[in-house]
Protein backbone atom coordinates (compact mmCIF):
# COMPACT_ATOMS: atom_id res chain seq x y z
CA UNK A 1 0.00 0.00 0.00
CA UNK A 2 2.53 2.07 0.88
CA UNK A 3 4.77 1.62 -2.50
CA UNK A 4 0.95 2.61 -4.26
CA UNK A 5 1.21 6.06 -2.77
CA UNK A 6 4.53 6.41 -3.17
CA UNK A 7 3.97 6.21 -7.00
CA UNK A 8 0.76 8.53 -6.75
CA UNK A 9 2.90 11.32 -5.19
CA UNK A 10 5.62 10.86 -7.51
CA UNK A 11 3.02 11.18 -10.30
CA UNK A 12 1.55 14.52 -9.15
CA UNK A 13 5.52 16.02 -8.45
CA UNK A 14 5.33 15.34 -11.95
CA UNK A 15 2.07 16.97 -12.54
CA UNK A 16 3.24 20.45 -10.56
CA UNK A 17 6.66 20.49 -12.74
CA UNK A 18 4.44 20.61 -16.05
CA UNK A 19 2.21 23.45 -14.34
CA UNK A 20 5.30 25.59 -13.49
CA UNK A 21 7.40 24.72 -16.78
CA UNK A 22 4.32 25.65 -18.52
CA UNK A 23 3.97 29.17 -16.31
CA UNK A 24 7.21 30.04 -17.08
CA UNK A 25 6.70 29.21 -20.69
CA UNK A 26 3.93 31.64 -20.91
CA UNK A 27 5.42 34.24 -19.35
CA UNK A 28 9.10 33.93 -21.14
CA UNK A 29 6.67 34.06 -24.38
CA UNK A 30 4.29 37.42 -22.94
CA UNK A 31 7.26 39.39 -22.02
CA UNK A 32 8.95 38.34 -25.66
CA UNK A 33 6.03 39.48 -27.30
CA UNK A 34 5.90 42.73 -25.68
CA UNK A 35 9.64 43.16 -26.41
CA UNK A 36 9.33 42.53 -29.64
CA UNK A 37 6.07 44.66 -30.58
CA UNK A 38 8.54 48.12 -28.48
CA UNK A 39 10.89 46.70 -30.48
CA UNK A 40 8.90 47.12 -33.86
CA UNK A 41 7.74 49.93 -32.76
CA UNK A 42 10.52 52.41 -32.92
CA UNK A 43 12.11 51.00 -36.15
CA UNK A 44 11.16 52.76 -39.08
CA UNK A 45 7.86 51.63 -40.71
CA UNK A 46 8.47 49.92 -44.03
CA UNK A 47 12.16 48.63 -43.49
CA UNK A 48 13.01 45.36 -43.47
CA UNK A 49 14.13 45.29 -39.96
CA UNK A 50 10.57 46.08 -39.30
CA UNK A 51 8.80 43.23 -41.61
CA UNK A 52 11.38 40.63 -40.04
CA UNK A 53 10.02 41.85 -36.71
CA UNK A 54 6.55 41.40 -37.45
CA UNK A 55 7.47 38.68 -39.26
CA UNK A 56 8.35 36.86 -36.16
CA UNK A 57 5.53 38.11 -33.84
CA UNK A 58 3.05 36.49 -36.44
CA UNK A 59 4.88 33.18 -36.03
CA UNK A 60 5.38 33.12 -32.52
CA UNK A 61 1.57 33.63 -31.74
CA UNK A 62 1.12 29.88 -33.09
CA UNK A 63 2.78 28.84 -29.85
CA UNK A 64 0.50 29.86 -27.28
CA UNK A 65 -2.48 28.33 -28.56
CA UNK A 66 -0.94 24.85 -28.25
CA UNK A 67 -0.08 25.27 -24.37
CA UNK A 68 -3.91 24.17 -23.70
CA UNK A 69 -3.59 21.04 -25.44
CA UNK A 70 -0.13 20.22 -23.94
CA UNK A 71 -1.74 20.85 -20.64
CA UNK A 72 -4.61 18.73 -21.35
CA UNK A 73 -2.48 15.97 -22.69
CA UNK A 74 -0.27 16.23 -19.72
CA UNK A 75 -3.09 16.21 -17.14
CA UNK A 76 -4.48 12.77 -19.43
CA UNK A 77 -0.85 11.19 -19.16
CA UNK A 78 -0.79 11.60 -15.12
CA UNK A 79 -4.49 10.66 -14.24
CA UNK A 80 -3.91 7.42 -16.77
CA UNK A 81 -0.44 6.62 -14.99
CA UNK A 82 -2.30 7.00 -11.82
CA UNK A 83 -5.47 4.80 -12.79
CA UNK A 84 -2.70 1.83 -14.27
CA UNK A 85 -1.11 1.72 -10.84
CA UNK A 86 -3.54 1.64 -9.04
CA UNK A 87 -5.18 -1.49 -11.23
CA UNK A 88 -3.77 -5.04 -10.37
CA UNK A 89 -0.79 -5.90 -12.42
CA UNK A 90 -1.47 -10.00 -14.36
CA UNK A 91 -0.05 -12.63 -12.00
CA UNK A 92 0.14 -10.70 -8.94
CA UNK A 93 -2.66 -10.98 -6.18
CA UNK A 94 -4.58 -8.21 -4.27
Amino acid sequence: MKSLLKCKQAQLGSLQTIIITLVVVGTVLGIGFLVLEEFADQLEAGTAAQTGVNQTITALAKIPTWLSIIVILAIVGILLAIVFSVLPRAGTQV
